[in-house]
């Protein structure tokens, strides 16, 4: 009977960093939600191309976050530690990519023979500076 009460407020610290846990990911509203997703990723990409790469992963991983199968935020979470210099995390990233969606191979698929559906997209190269990558 004594141990009742500790079980009670272990169950209730417990609770309570699993709130605090989930507090810290995307609100319940936004889970699953794709058009929020989107918009974590469309801001990533205006701060990619301010070269604001640091926040541009930080609103990658929100759409990541929403919509764990997001290659495309894979991808450019990749570039963007690759203009940082960050080569081991731009590799981890790129591979998550490519594990994801085969499109974002690390190597081009530039072969005669290969079938053009299997010819790399422009989002499977290196974004451009000047002008995003269709999507």
């Amino acid at each position: 009977m004594k141990d009742r009460p500790i079980k009670f407020l272990t169950l209730l610290c417990g609770a309570g960093i699993l709130c605090l846990f989930l507090g810290s990911l995307a609100t319940a509203d936004e889970l699953f939600d794709t058009k929020a997703a989107d918009a974590h990723f469309q801001q990533g990409l205006k701060l990619y191309f301010k070269q604001q790469y640091d926040s541009a992963i930080e609103e990658f991983e929100e759409a990541i976050k929403i919509d764990p199968g997001n290659a495309k935020a894979y991808y450019f979470i990749g570039y963007s530690y690759y203009k940082l210099k960050n080569m081991p995390k731009a590799m981890e990233t790129f591979d998550q990519a490519y594990h994801l969606d085969k499109q974002y191979s690390p190597i081009p698929q530039t072969t005669p023979s290969a079938p053009p559906e299997s010819q790399p997209s422009s989002e499977s190269q290196p974004p451009s500076e000047s002008q995003p990558p269709l999507e």
